[in-house]
């Protein structure tokens, strides 16, 4: 285990904020301001410059005397603004969730969003835009391809053309060479964590945190480095840290693990709202049935692309890298259920509505300084915290696609490899304090036990992009000092669908610090995804909730949505 820096300390090594924050007023109940810390905290004090992070606050709602402290709030990634998530309603939804006991605080880790220096890989804005808007989303493949093995030369010919777009685009990171590349890996977001934590709540005070997604990885990452000022921390949807580790061909069989049950979750909630809560119901009888017609719709558009304009086309790579992402969020699939059954009839209208809605808009002035993409900076910040992957060749990655797609029958792994093409093609240099990655999760575990700071693990049995096997290893490497407590159903993070047994299992932590009785217990969703009453022409339909709920229930209920907003609203 590392050896660990006593607090008091830290100042003569320069692991402190450098000035007193400043709060100026920035909405309702919020306000904003800038730490500045070491740039490199393996320098010695005063050396190696500053980098600046920009935090958002909502306040406690509690009176003074009884306000628990901070709590800081990751929305994940790695690229999402932590900022920008507390400003869109995540503050004020998590303060609803906790009793608005704490101050709610986010901020943007470094190379992120409004965060100096900025992890940037070209100069100006427009040839940022230009790279992101022509960069290719997924091989145009399909698991009836993969299945032929008389089509092999056109799976290579594919994912060959998707490795050289990220070829270009690690060659432009390196190239550019920006300072956030090499000190903003989860070793160093950990100890800013600390900082926050120093300047708002005081020196030694316990870290208090909620992560999602690949923000639990700063939480495994911080529990380790600073085990002695673990508070009350909540990990949901587990990103797994020992595989982050490594190279990232070890992580990509766990990307999808759950992609299958949730498309059979799709079609079962599906046909049981009938025809008038999902369209694509009208046509089938049972929930076999439409999966099938799920996996044929991938074949016919990979056969025939369906055309949009002159100029474009719905091709079978834009339709899985839209299928995945939007699969995401369960609340939005009355929306997609509308589309898929428009492109079976070869109408591609719904789609590229919701393709043109997401899309950035080009920049007014294209020779403004690049300002860097929550898209963009996905890749290189992964790859940075995993082990260098540069002896990948493409005929392993393209060997392993098609074995894990096959293996695991889903359809949408051509849409999850830029990360590990990049990768690749990435440097080879990482930051000179390593992350720890789960190789100290033992040590951990004993004081967390010992100085009686248990923490809770939360992850749904379906998650499509962390699966519950990866909070199932993190819950077993903590067995003395974490419980599990599982959301039934899909979608990414707890959130994604409100569940009233979740939200008063996190309320009664935050709160109380009261642990589940019952570790692994799962709880059922509280909101409905498809019904009647749910338009299918929006993502951000209101919520409907599956029963008849106290108005306190009702609060927490909405809560969990008004999060799940939040997470829309940065994405």
């Amino acid at each position: 285990m590392p050896t660990k820096i006593p607090t008091a300390l830290l100042a003569f090594f320069g692991i402190t904020s450098s000035a007193t924050l400043t709060w100026i007023s920035c909405g309702t109940g919020l306000d904003c301001a800038t730490l500045s810390v070491p740039l490199e905290y393996a320098a010695s004090s005063g050396q190696g410059g500053t980098a600046t992070i920009p935090l958002a606050r909502y306040k406690a709602t509690v009176s003074s005397g009884e306000r628990k402290g901070s709590l800081l709030v990751n929305p994940g990634g790695p690229g999402a603004s932590g900022k920008s998530f507390v400003l869109n309603g995540a503050g004020e939804s998590i303060s609803a969730l906790t009793g608005g006991f704490y101050d709610i605080i986010g901020w943007d880790p470094r190379g992120i969003g409004e965060a100096e220096p900025r992890l940037v890989c070209f100069d100006t804005v427009g040839e940022e835009y230009d790279f992101e808007t022509e960069l290719l989303v997924a091989a145009d493949t399909s698991l009836g391809e993969l299945r032929n093995a008389s089509s092999s030369a056109v799976v290579s010919a594919s994912l060959k053309d998707l490795d050289a777009s990220y070829r270009i685009f690690a060659d432009a990171c390196i190239a550019k060479n920006p300072s956030a590349l090499f000190t903003s890996t989860a070793a160093y977001v950990v100890r800013d964590m600390a900082a926050i934590v120093d300047e708002l709540d005081g020196t030694d005070k316990p870290l208090n945190y909620w992560g999602f997604s690949y923000g639990t990885i700063f939480g495994v990452e911080f529990i380790q480095t600073f085990p002695e000022r673990v508070g009350r921390i909540v990990l949901d949807g587990v990103f797994d840290a020992a595989a982050n580790a490594k190279t990232y061909d070890v992580q990509l069989p766990n990307d999808q693990i759950s992609i299958n049950d949730a498309i059979h979750d799709f079609a079962a909630l599906c046909i049981a709202a009938g025809s008038e809560g999902c369209a694509l119901a009208a046509n089938a009888t049972f929930a076999s049935h439409l999966v099938d017609r799920i996996y044929k719709l991938h074949e016919a558009v990979f056969q025939s692309p369906v055309k949009v304009s002159s100029s474009s086309s719905i091709t079978v790579g834009i339709l899985s890298a839209l299928l995945w992402t939007f699969f995401l969020v369960p609340t939005t699939w009355p929306l997609i259920a509308s589309a898929i059954a428009s492109l079976e009839d070869r109408d591609p209208s719904t789609f590229a509505a919701i393709m043109s809605a997401s899309a950035a808009s080009e920049p007014s002035d294209r020779s403004a300084a690049a300002q860097g993409s929550r898209i963009l900076a996905s890749p290189p910040l992964q790859c940075m915290d995993n082990a260098p992957s540069t002896q990948l060749s493409l005929s392993y990655i393209t060997s392993a696609f098609e074995h894990i797609s096959l293996n695991q029958n889903t359809p949408w792994l051509n849409a999850d490899l830029g990360p590990i093409l990049f990768c690749r093609h990435g440097p080879t240099t990482r930051a000179q304090i390593p992350n720890i990655g789960a190789a100290s999760l033992s040590d951990a575990d004993l004081i967390l036990a010992a100085q009686k700071t248990p923490m809770l693990i939360i992850n749904n049995r379906h998650d499509t992009n962390t699966p519950l096997a990866s909070a199932r290893r993190l819950r077993a490497a903590l067995p003395n000092s974490s419980k599990l407590v599982i959301r039934e159903g899909p979608g990414h993070t707890t959130v994604s669908i409100a569940s009233l047994g979740i939200a008063k299992a996190v309320k009664a932590y935050f709160v109380d610090g009261e642990m589940p009785q019952t570790d692994g217990a799962a709880h059922n969703v509280s909101q409905l995804v498809f019904d009647k009453s749910i338009p299918d022409n929006t993502t951000t339909p209101d919520p409907v909730f599956n029963g008849t709920y106290t108005a306190e229930e009702t609060v927490l209920l909405q809560a969990t949505y008004g999060v799940l907003l939040s997470f829309l609203a940065i994405a």
